[in-house]
């Protein structure tokens, strides 16, 4: 035996010697103690399980030979668990391989989990002292198990199912390797709530199973006589466990109905226009986020005031039919009491009936006895006398003392049974007046307490609504809170995005001043350059210009000089000729 199922025995133990010496507690209205509350947001798509034949193979299963239960102990142990889980929703869930299984645990260590197939929900049943389940059922058949060895197979309705062939064992072999894996999985990994929209829609189907095995269980002698030879044998501990277990579900399926009423519906779809749009665009989106948003807290608590308003109404008709019950209860009374009362009289005019046989009995003995008194006294004075005349005499006097005493006793017994009759009379009128009394007292109290009833009721009514408005408002406070928490989020996100746009515009603008500011340092450059080249060209040309103007100079300062030297020679050559005439 493992560390875990010593533990849970000897915890069994103690809650059990504790259990013998105490009172029966009252029932327990508090949430199951594995319970998680119910998540109310919109359930994400979930896979479904494998079915039977995508299960992985596993080795075969060895057949028991001579169970150590009857075969039907083992379906009234999965039914009496179940039973006892009631209507309530899952206490959490886990995530197994994208599978997300409900699970069930009760007070004692019992668990029960059921996951979806595409054939319908399929349910494990454990033991609080084994990690081995003992029953599996899926919608076709059920597998009964002892220690990891198949004991029988039943059909959907709980009963055997001997003739199942090799497939059925195949079937039973994968279930249990599947169910060792899910219960360590339900045991160690992380648990999530179960989501209230997912339970409202899979609650029929998983709870269709029980009402067929119920009605089954009814029908079946075999399996009824299992079922009350055990309770038989059941300690009545055990008994008071198991119906505090269901009272305390119920109470909790009742208290969770509103939510589970209220469920969010799935999301619509979102559209997303891509990362390239516009501010604006954005705005817009987050707008027809907000007014969906909007939206959905109105259906909710419309949802919400329709469920309230259901309540109301269920509250209503629960008094009006104990208002009825209290009155047919009344009317039941008053009948038993005029019942009783006629019986009473009943019984006492056979009373007296008998009173008045046994009286003329009595007067007819007495008459007897007086007779042959009277007979011996008349014999004994009438010895002397002729026996012709004393025989006589003495039927003379026998005939008169006998008709004396008859007559005598009749008119006592007709007197008496006029007393009887008028005392029945009497009495019956007595029973009535007080059977009348006691149904208008009853008839009293019962309105008494119908009208307490129903202002215990009304209070409670409106102790719940008034509860149930602070929790709305509460939710809606929570919801608008997540709301503007969501639209500051996406806010901060739209900034985010905005900045970020912002600074690649920013530096694509810079990048583009920088390539336009290169590209007009180059085209500057390149003007720069031409410049140059055509200032270069321009001192050339001026250069050459000048050199040309000063050739020119040169020249024309060349011509002067030999103009100038040509007019001198030609002075001088004159000088020379006009010289000699001039000296002369």
């Amino acid at each position: 035996m493992s560390y875990r199922r010593l533990l849970l025995t000897a915890a069994a133990t103690s809650l059990a010697l504790a259990a013998c010496n105490q009172q029966p507690a009252a029932p327990v209205t508090g949430a199951p103690i594995a319970s998680l509350p119910l998540a109310q947001a919109a359930p994400p798509p979930a896979a479904a399980a494998p079915v039977a034949e995508a299960l992985p193979q596993a080795p075969p299963l060895p057949r028991v030979a001579h169970p150590r239960r009857p075969v039907y102990t083992y379906v009234d142990d999965a039914y009496q668990l179940a039973d006892a889980f009631a209507d309530s929703p899952p206490d959490y869930t886990v995530d197994y391989d994208g599978v997300r299984p409900y699970v069930w645990r009760s007070s004692g260590g019992a668990y029960r989990v059921v996951e979806q197939t595409p054939d319908g929900e399929r349910e494990y049943f454990y033991r609080g002292d084994s990690d081995y389940p003992f029953l599996i059922r899926d919608t076709r058949y059920a597998y009964a198990y002892d220690d990891g060895e198949l004991v029988e197979v039943y059909d959907n309705y709980g009963r055997p199912y001997p003739n199942y062939d090799i497939a059925e064992a195949e079937i039973a072999a994968r279930y249990l390797f599947r169910a060792r894996h899910l219960y360590d999985a339900a045991i160690h990994r992380q648990r999530e709530a179960a989501y209230a929209g997912d339970w409202r829609t899979r609650r029929d189907a998983v709870l269709a199973p029980q009402q067929v095995w119920a009605v089954e269980r009814e029908r079946n002698p075999d399996w009824r006589r299992v079922h009350d030879d055990r309770v038989q044998r059941e300690q009545p501990q055990q008994q008071a466990v198991w119906q505090q277990e269901r009272a305390q579900r119920q109470a909790y399926a009742v208290r969770t109905a509103p939510v589970i009423a209220a469920a969010a519906p799935p999301p619509p779809p979102r559209q997303d226009f891509g990362r390239d749009v516009r501010g604006d665009r954005r705005q817009g989106d987050a707008f027809q986020r907000q007014q969906g948003d909007a939206q959905a807290q109105a259906r909710l608590q419309q949802q919400v005031q329709a469920q309230q308003q259901a309540q109301v109404q269920q509250q209503v008709q629960q008094q009006q039919a104990q208002q009825q019950a209290q009155a047919q209860v009344a009317a039941r009374a008053q009948a038993e009491a005029t019942r009783r009362a006629q019986e009473a009289a009943q019984g006492q005019a056979a009373a007296q009936f008998r009173d008045q046989q046994r009286a003329q009995a009595d007067a007819a003995q007495r008459a007897r006895t007086e007779q042959l008194r009277q007979q011996a006294q008349v014999q004994a004075d009438a010895a002397g006398r002729g026996r012709d005349e004393a025989f006589r005499q003495q039927q003379m006097q026998a005939r008169d003392q006998m008709q004396r005493a008859q007559g005598d006793a009749a008119n006592r017994a007709r007197g008496e049974a006029f007393r009887q009759q008028q005392m029945q009379a009497q009495a019956q009128q007595r029973a009535q007046a007080e059977a009348a009394n006691r149904a208008r007292e009853e008839a009293g109290r019962q309105q008494q307490m119908q009208a307490q009833a129903q202002q215990r009721a009304q209070a409670e009514a409106a102790n719940r609504a008034r509860e149930e408005a602070g929790r709305q408002q509460q939710m809606q406070a929570q919801a608008q809170q997540r709301a503007q928490a969501e639209a500051a989020n996406r806010a901060r996100e739209e900034a985010g995005r905005q900045q970020q746009m912002q600074a690649q515009a920013q530096q694509r603008a810079q990048a583009e001043a920088a390539n336009r500011a290169r590209e007009e340092a180059g085209r500057q450059q390149q003007m720069q350059a031409q410049a140059a080249a055509q200032l270069r060209q321009q001192q050339a040309q001026a250069a050459q210009a000048a050199a040309q103007q000063h050739q020119q100079q040169a020249q024309a300062a060349a011509q002067q000089a030999a103009k100038a030297a040509a007019a001198k020679a030609a002075a001088s050559a004159k000088h020379d000729d006009k010289g000699p005439e001039h000296e002369k």
